[in-house]
């Protein structure tokens, strides 16, 4: 019985600080694969430690948010099953947890003697997201963009956290792809069918056509971004000429998710689509593949 009860209570603690999310944290990790250096293990070690990091924090912004919109997701046909506002946690347990995960995050940016600019961009990103949940995720498009920002400074705060330079062109496209995945989910909260007093309010600046023309754009400057990216300098220095041929797998990919967001309208939720859809996985798989054999060959 006790057993039962504690997996019911862990059971709730991560569904709180949405540990699923932190898959979003991948991001910390790319500046290592496209600077080809995830060989040594020292790299490895100092972009993990940056990765855990943003996982803390951003669990922390969730628990932020869910304080904030109590009110409204305690009379909320789905998000009332939450465990905050259906009341298996209580409020100040909440913030209990808030504070020790962020007092947390303080004291890893303090022992693990993270680079400065890394602690500005986590506070960046940490600022970016408490300004959000307080008032601008209610402002059509700016949400859009500040949601789509959190990926950037992921992204940004893995380069500072190995000291590393990013190519312009990559952030370009993980700042288009960021808001193509923002954009999905926007497109698929607007054809539910759900009461609109529960939708979200910025979804009254939307309409499906709209959307549908922003994964379209996004799909468009993704795809060429990344290939301007596979014959700069930056890339072939790194990992060869043949790197081009790591943008067949990213156009697969990037036609894929369109039609699984506009023709199958599975939206909903971005990132498990990516990683739980076989036509999004492959191409993944075959995106890392021709992306590290490409650099092994210029090795030679």
């Amino acid at each position: 019985m006790i057993l039962v009860k504690y997996n019911f209570i862990m059971k709730d603690f991560f569904e709180l600080i949405r540990w699923n999310h932190w898959a979003k944290n991948v991001f910390v990790l790319a500046p290592l694969f496209f600077s080809g250096d995830y060989y040594e293990i020292s790299n490895v070690a100092q972009v993990l430690k940056a990765f855990f990091i943003f996982c803390l924090v951003s669990s922390c912004v969730y628990i932020f948010n869910d304080l904030l919109d109590y009110e409204a997701d305690s009379a909320h046909n789905k998000k009332r099953l939450r465990p905050l506002p259906s009341g298996r946690i209580s409020k100040p347990m909440a913030v209990l947890i808030l504070s020790i995960m962020f007092i947390s995050a303080c004291l890893l940016l303090y022992i693990l003697r993270m680079p400065i600019n890394f602690i500005y961009v986590v506070l960046l990103y940490a600022l970016i997201n408490l300004i959000y949940s307080m008032g601008l995720k209610n402002i059509p498009v700016l949400e859009l963009i500040l949601v789509s920002s959190g990926f950037v400074l992921r992204l940004v705060g893995g380069g500072e956290a190995l000291s590393i330079g990013l190519s312009p062109w990559i952030i370009a496209a993980t700042a288009s792809l960021s808001l193509l995945i923002t954009v999905a989910k926007r497109r698929s909260d607007l054809v539910q069918k759900s009461d609109p007093e529960e939708q979200r309010a910025s979804l009254t600046g939307y309409n499906v056509e709209f959307l549908n023309s922003l994964l379209s754009i996004l799909v468009s400057v993704t795809i060429v971004v990344y290939v301007i990216f596979s014959i700069s300098d930056y890339a072939t220095e790194r990992h060869g000429e043949f790197i081009i041929f790591s943008s067949i797998p990213v156009l697969i990919g990037m036609f894929r998710f369109l039609q699984l967001a506009i023709v199958y309208e599975r939206g909903d939720f971005p990132t498990e689509l990516i990683t739980r859809d076989k036509g999004m996985v492959a191409s993944i798989l075959l995106f890392v593949c021709i992306f590290i054999l490409t650099t092994n060959v210029s090795d030679i």
